[in-house]
C-alpha cells in the first residue's frame, strides 16, 4: 500500500536538489524503471527534512554537530535527508515510488539488520562517527524499516525527494503557509469582520512582501486571497464608527522598528491608498484593538530603541477625523521599564513590555494591558493608566497583576453579556518548564517560548484572570506553537487566527515560536466553554 501523503493546497515542495549517491550493487541486474531519484515517502515521530551544507547542523535545534568537509565528499553537497531531534528514533518506515537504491547514515558500530549493505564510506562530525549503508528497493510502494541509530543518535535517511508521510494536519482552518519552509514565518495575524458579514484576515509572511489579506465569504470555512500591499508590518485595520466601508492599515514602515504609517481601502482591502506617515521613529507594534472611547479612536503602540529597552504609548484620534491626515493624530507620552521594579522578588523578574492592548475598565477609565518579559515566571502583565490622550502612567507598586499567559501576545475584548474580559493566552504549564532535549533545550525552555497550549481565560476586572478552558493542548513545547492569536466576538462565538507553528509533510518548522501556518479558529458558545478542546498527542509530531 502506497503511503498516503497529506499536502496542503499552499505548499510546494522545494525544486532540484543535487544528490550524491552511493554507488548501487552493480554485482546485481539493475530492475526495469530504476530511479536513483525517487521520491520517498517516511514515516515516524517529530521527523525533519534537511539539506547537506558546510558547517550546517546535522539535527533540527542542535548546533553542536554539524556536517565536515569530509561529509560533503561523501553525501554531496544539496543531499537532502530525513532525521528527526539527535536522541530520538526519527524516521522509522519509508516507502518509494519507483525501484531506487536506499541510503541511510548510521553511528558508527550500528547493526542495520538483513538487507543493507556497508557501503564503505561515512564520515564524522564532532564524537559522532557515521557510516552509509545502502538497500536494493524493487517494491514501489511497499514500506521498509529504518534501523534505529545505536545510543540515542537518529538515524540520517538520505534521497533526492524526501515528504514526511502520517503527518496531522494542524489545528483549525489553514488560511496561508510559507512558501518555503524555515526560510519564511508566519507573523502578526489579525481578523475582523466586515461590513458586509465577511471575515477579514491579514498576516506577513504567506507572501514576499508586506500584509497578505484573505477573505472568507463563509463564516471560515474557505478562504481567498484578497491583496498584498506594498511592506507595512505590525499591522492591524479598523474602521471609522461613521464610515464602516473604508479600512484603514496602521502599521510599521521597517521589519522591525520605524515609523508609523496608515493607508486605507474603499473595496474591502482589494485595493489600497498610498501610505502617509502619521510619526517618524523607531516604533513597534502589534496587531491589537482599536476602541472608540469618549469619541475617540485608541490604539496602543511601542518603540524599539535599537539601544534601548522598549516602551509604550497611545495613539488616539477624533473618531470624526480623516485618519489619513498625520495633524488629526496624538501620540502620548512614552514609558519604558526598570528592571528595577521587581529587584529581590521571588516569582518575577522585570526585563522590559510591550505589545500593548487598550481596554476600557469597570471604572470606565482607559488601560493598557502589557505583556511582561518576565523570565523567571512569564504569567505577568502590566496595567498601564491612560490619564488623557498625551499622559499614560504606571505605578510599580501596584500595577503589575498575574495574568496566564502574560509574557505573549495577547488580545483582550469586554464582553457586555457576561460582563467579563476575555482573551485567548499562553500560559506556562510546569510540565512544560522542565521539558528538555541535547540541543537547544539541554538545561530548560525559556518560558516565553512555551506556546504550544492555547486557553481562554476570563476576568471581571483584568486583575484577576480566571483560566475558563483550553482550545489547544500539545505538550510538545519544541516544535508546536498556537501563539500571537487575534480574535473578535461573532454572536456566540469566538472567531480567531494563530500564527501556528506544526509539523508538515515538508518536515520541522525551526522551532516553536517561528510559525509556518497562518490558521483560523472558531471558539463555538465561548461564555459557557461549550467547545471540544483539541488535544494533541505527543507522538504527533
Amino acid at each position: 500500500m502506497r503511503c498516503k501523503i497529506r499536502i496542503h493546497v499552499f505548499l510546494f515542495l522545494t525544486g532540484a536538489l543535487i544528490s550524491c549517491s552511493s554507488e548501487p550493487d552493480h554485482e546485481a541486474p539493475v530492475p526495469p524503471g530504476y530511479d536513483p531519484a525517487a521520491r520517498l515517502c517516511v514515516e515516524g515521530s517529530m521527523i525533519d527534512i534537511r539539506e547537506v551544507a558546510a558547517d550546517a547542523a546535522i539535527y533540527p535545534q542542535n548546533d553542536v554537530f554539524t556536517f565536515p568537509q569530509q561529509a560533503i565528499t561523501t553525501l554531496g553537497a544539496g543531499t537532502r535527508y530525513a532525521t528527526s531531534l539527535r536522541e530520538y528514533r526519527g524516521v522509522e518506515r519509508v516507502s518509494a515510488e519507483s525501484p531506487t537504491t536506499l541510503r541511510i547514515a548510521l553511528p558508527e558500530g550500528t547493526d542495520p539488520g538483513r538487507g543493507w549493505t556497508d557501503a564503505k564510506n561515512g564520515f564524522q562530525s564532532g564524537s559522532l562517527r557515521f557510516r552509509i549503508y545502502t538497500r536494493r528497493y524493487d517494491t514501489p510502494g511497499e514500506k521498509v524499516g529504518i534501523p534505529a541509530g545505536k545510543s540515542r543518535v537518529a538515524p540520517l535517511l538520505l534521497g533526492k525527494e524526501i515528504v514526511v508521510g502520517g503527518v496531522p494536519d494542524p489545528p483549525g482552518t489553514v488560511i496561508a503557509a510559507v512558501t518555503r519552509l524555515r526560510a519564511r514565518n508566519i507573523t502578526n495575524p489579525s481578523i475582523m469582520i466586515l461590513s458586509d458579514g465577511s471575515y477579514f484576515v491579514g498576516s506577513s509572511g504567506p507572501d514576499p512582501k508586506g500584509n497578505t489579506y484573505f477573505q472568507s465569504m463563509d463564516k471560515g470555512r474557505s478562504w481567498q486571497k484578497r491583496s498584498n500591499p506594498d511592506y507595512m508590518n505590525f499591522c492591524k485595520c479598523f474602521t471609522r464608527p461613521d464610515d464602516p466601508n473604508t479600512l484603514y492599515e496602521l502599521g510599521i514602515s521597517a521589519a522591525t522598528r520605524g515609523n508609523i504609517v496608515i493607508r486605507n481601502s474603499r473595496d474591502n482591502g482589494q485595493t489600497w491608498s498610498a501610505v502617509t506617515t502619521l510619526f517618524k521613529g523607531d516604533y513597534h507594534g502589534a496587531p491589537t484593538p482599536f476602541i472608540e472611547y469618549k469619541d475617540r479612536i485608541w490604539h496602543a503602540v511601542g518603540t524599539a530603541p535599537a539601544d534601548g529597552k522598549m516602551g509604550i504609548a497611545v495613539l488616539s484620534i477624533p473618531a470624526d477625523a480623516d485618519p489619513m491626515s498625520a495633524a488629526n493624530w496624538t501620540l502620548s507620552n512614552i514609558l519604558t521599564g526598570n528592571s528595577a521594579w521587581l529587584a529581590g522578588n521571588a516569582r518575577h523578574v522585570f526585563n522590559e513590555w510591550q505589545e500593548g492592548c487598550i481596554v476600557v475598565n469597570p471604572e470606565n477609565k482607559l488601560k493598557i494591558v502589557t505583556r511582561v518579559d518576565d523570565s523567571k515566571d512569564n504569567d505577568l502583565a502590566a496595567l498601564i493608566s491612560v490619564s488623557d490622550r498625551q499622559t499614560i502612567t504606571f505605578n510599580p507598586k501596584t500595577d503589575f497583576c498575574d495574568m496566564p499567559g502574560g509574557g505573549k501576545k495577547f488580545t483582550i475584548r469586554y464582553d457586555a453579556v457576561s460582563r467579563k474580559y476575555w482573551t485567548l493566552v499562553n500560559p506556562c504549564y510546569d510540565e512544560d518548564r522542565v521539558r528538555t532535549h541535547s540541543g537547544w533545550y539541554n538545561n530548560r525552555i525559556y518560558p516565553i517560548f512555551l506556546r504550544s497550549r492555547l486557553v481562554l481565560c476570563s476576568s471581571t476586572d483584568l486583575r484577576r484572570w480566571t483560566v475558563e478552558k483550553e482550545a489547544i493542548s500539545s505538550n510538545n513545547c519544541f516544535f508546536h506553537g498556537f501563539q500571537y492569536v487575534d480574535w473578535v466576538f461573532d454572536g456566540d462565538d469566538i472567531i480567531a487566527v494563530s500564527r501556528t507553528a506544526f509539523p508538515e509533510t515538508r518536515g520541522l518548522p525551526a522551532r516553536q515560536h517561528d510559525a509556518n501556518f497562518l490558521t483560523f479558529h472558531r471558539i463555538s458558545n465561548f461564555r459557557n466553554a461549550g467547545f471540544e478542546t483539541e488535544h494533541i498527542g505527543y507522538d504527533q509530531l
